[in-house]
């Protein structure tokens, strides 16, 4: 769901009123139910120094604007999250076509990788004792 872009064709212009519309309704449905952000209650009454029917007008815009707010995360998390898993799969092609080169599992390729790992740890390891034992021979 997008808003307001201003090189927007009539048809995406008719999609995101009806959006819009769509968050208004949602709005008025959760003032009946009286399922009400509190916070969001308060401020809009402050900001309408103390007139009630203001505040239920700026309410409104506000819950809507957080609406789309929270919409719009909602897309950007979810292109980040595409992201993420496009990535995942390209690196198990690549582990997947490694192993068909060099004729090896997936597995194979892992656990190779794990043991890089840990002998890369025991070399550090032990070339942190080193500097400490070094360091109480210069004392």
């Amino acid at each position: 769901m997008k808003f307001k872009t201003p090189f927007q064709s009539a048809t995406e212009r008719l999609l995101n009123a009806g959006a819009e519309n769509s968050l208004y309704e949602k709005a008025a449905s959760d003032i009946e139910a009286n399922n009400i952000d509190k916070g969001l209650w308060t401020k809009a009454f402050a900001e309408a120094d103390g007139n009630e029917i203001r505040q239920k007008a700026l309410y409104i815009k506000m819950i809507v604007k957080q609406y789309k707010d929270e919409i719009l995360a909602g897309e950007e998390l979810a292109a980040v999250m595409a992201s993420e898993e496009e990535k995942r799969q390209r690196q198990a092609a690549w582990a997947a076509e490694d192993a068909r080169r060099n004729k090896q599992s997936p597995d194979d390729i892992a656990k190779k990788k794990e043991a890089e790992k840990s002998a890369n740890k025991a070399r550090e390891d032990f070339q942190q004792e080193q500097r400490e034992r070094d360091a109480e021979l210069k004392r």
